[in-house]
């Protein structure tokens, strides 16, 4: 009965939301610009050094959200923010259904550009408190190979944080700079000095530790989307039901209005008649 009043995405929203209780795995988002780095990162974590699972071509491959499991995580690569409406659409419903989110930005561009201000200021406008969002985000600095020094990222980290402070209000956000690149590198020609100075080892450590920490907290928070969305589905409802007592108002004071017509004209014929007989 309730599928008369939702459409076919709001069904199937709140089917996956109750699905979600019943599963354990933890869900790690990527998101980005296209050509920054997120399928390359995605790659190294899952340990595909071919590249091939996440394609890493210069043009654009991700147009829609893929997912890949390993152990208990689903790492899920998103289409690049800012190429169209649809896009940004589809990052902002993976976001809504992740645990984790990785927010990768190469090094080489500087600051946040404005397209990624204005999406970050969209993520804040969906959470009612943006502290849930920055809590479970590690914002990866990709690429950095190819920085001149480490002064230059530690320059360029610096005024993402200060950016993110003045969209958000928030001090604390964890940042690590990778280079998936050196990573490949040191499996490649096992040589750890490349291993450690990717960073991506620490970055792994800080997923595990998220998800261990978080895993409580994340069946918590299914719990209050699924809440959430019932809510909204609720006032969703409510308006529907308001509507439609209005429509039905009104096609009483119709009928209502017709009867009161019919029963003058009846009335009216009636005294014709009555003046046709006395005649």
């Amino acid at each position: 009965m309730i599928n008369k009043y939702l459409t076919s995405d709001e069904v199937q929203k709140l089917a996956d939301l109750q699905k979600s209780l019943t599963l354990t795995e933890v869900n790690i988002n990527c998101i980005g610009l296209y050509n920054h780095g997120k399928s390359s990162l995605l790659n190294v974590l899952i340990g595909d050094f071919e590249h091939q699972t996440f394609k890493t071509a210069d043009v654009r491959e991700t147009t829609v959200s893929k997912s890949v499991q390993v152990a208990d995580i689903v790492y899920t690569d998103t289409p690049g923010l800012n190429e169209n409406e649809d896009d940004d659409r589809v990052v902002m419903e993976s976001i809504f259904k992740s645990d984790i989110n990785l927010f990768v930005h190469t090094v080489t561009a500087g600051e946040f550009s404005q397209a990624e201000v204005d999406f970050l200021h969209k993520v804040k406008g969906f959470w009612k408190n943006p502290e849930e969002f920055i809590n479970r985000t590690i914002f990866v600095l990709s690429r950095i190979d190819k920085a001149s020094s480490e002064e230059e990222v530690q320059t360029v980290t610096e005024k993402m944080q200060q950016q993110l402070k003045d969209i958000f209000g928030i001090e604390l956000s964890t940042f690590i700079p990778v280079s998936a690149t050196r990573y490949t590198k040191g499996i490649s020609e096992n040589k750890d000095t490349f291993l450690n100075k990717s960073n991506i080892p620490q970055l792994q450590k800080e997923i595990q530790d998220i998800v261990q920490e978080s895993k409580p907290r994340i069946k918590k928070t299914k719990v209050e989307r699924l809440n959430r969305y019932y809510d909204e589905l609720i006032l969703k409802l409510k308006s529907v039901a308001s509507r439609k007592e209005k429509e039905l108002q009104k096609v009483q004071k119709e009928q209502k209005n017709f009867e009161n017509d019919i029963s003058q004209i009846q009335q009216t014929l009636s005294n014709k008649y009555r003046e046709l007989e006395s005649i």
